[in-house]
């Protein structure tokens, strides 16, 4: 088969997933960028252009960057430790430290059957004022605590809930890596005699570098457009504080709570925050080019 033929082949083959993305991906942002351009509400049939007033407002809007502040805080943490708890959890259980391995890796992968939404019904149940964590917890301290409804708590909720419903992905992608490691390499730490923590930290975090560049990224993304667990959990509460970007957007869009829906605004929220992540990926891409040239 000629070189022509070939790219036939790969254009037939390509072509159904481009056009995919073409109306599933690239024209709903399009879309979003021309609304973020005109004063509707998403309901009327009229429209008015205002160009990049919607932009001028979401820039000056306290409660917006607000919710910029509680993503990012949210996505750090967040990343920082689904991916150690995670990486740990899949160590344990691959090089032999956990008995029934088969079993505890069941356990770890069972919050991934259930849906963001579904998880974060049951845990408001779990964790509301009259029920079962504080029902135990009144039992044995005398008192009860606001999990969802003080600040302070309610972030610190949203977040471990996130953390146990995440550490399963992140825990495949581990036990994956981790076969990709030559057996020659670990058969080779142990002739030599070194020690779990040496192992660790010379042999096996070296050959998962990539790896853990990968994770963390799938992490840190998830984590920014987490919207599900908040919603119904605590819907942004108490007093904004785990106000995420996507529930701004989504109240602003879709929520009267603060008047009319304002669909314009919220396009121009989310375009400003896609150009946010843009901004980031390619500085994290030149620091990791960076990182790259010094260390050949």
């Amino acid at each position: 088969m000629n070189d022509k033929g070939r790219k036939k082949i790969i254009v037939t083959f390509m072509l159904p997933m481009l056009l995919l993305y073409v109306v599933f991906q690239l024209y709903p942002i399009i879309l979003n960028i021309f609304y973020s351009l005109l004063n509707w509400n998403g309901i009327t049939k009229t429209a008015n252009f205002i160009g990049f007033s919607n932009y001028r407002e979401v820039l000056t809007d306290g409660l917006f960057w607000n919710a910029v502040r509680n993503s990012l805080l949210f996505a750090v943490i967040g990343t920082v430790l689904q991916v150690a708890i995670s990486f740990f959890l899949a160590y344990l259980v691959e090089y032999n430290t956990f008995k029934h391995r088969k079993i505890m890796r069941l356990i770890f992968i069972m919050p991934i059957v259930a849906t963001s939404a579904t998880i974060g019904i049951i845990m408001k149940s779990i964790f509301s004022y009259d029920g079962f964590v504080n029902t135990i917890f009144s039992s044995l301290a005398g008192t009860k605590i606001e999990w969802l409804t003080e600040p302070k708590w309610a972030f610190l909720m949203i977040l471990l809930v996130s953390v146990w419903k995440e550490t399963g992905p992140l825990f495949i992608y581990w036990m994956a890596g981790f076969q990709m490691i030559p057996q020659t390499v670990i058969e080779a730490s142990k002739v030599d005699g070194a020690s779990e923590g040496a192992f660790v930290r010379y042999v096996l975090i070296p050959a998962m570098k990539p790896m853990i560049f990968t994770v963390g990224s799938i992490a840190f993304l998830n984590a920014m457009k987490v919207f599900d667990i908040i919603q119904t959990l605590t819907a942004g509460g108490p007093y904004f504080s785990t106000d995420m970007i996507s529930t701004y957007i989504y109240r602003t869009a879709f929520s009267s709570s603060f008047g009319a829906p304002r669909l314009s605004y919220a396009s121009a929220a989310a375009v400003m925050c896609l150009v946010f992540l843009i901004a980031g990926s390619l500085l994290m891409k030149l620091l990791m080019k960076r990182k790259a040239g010094r260390t050949r």
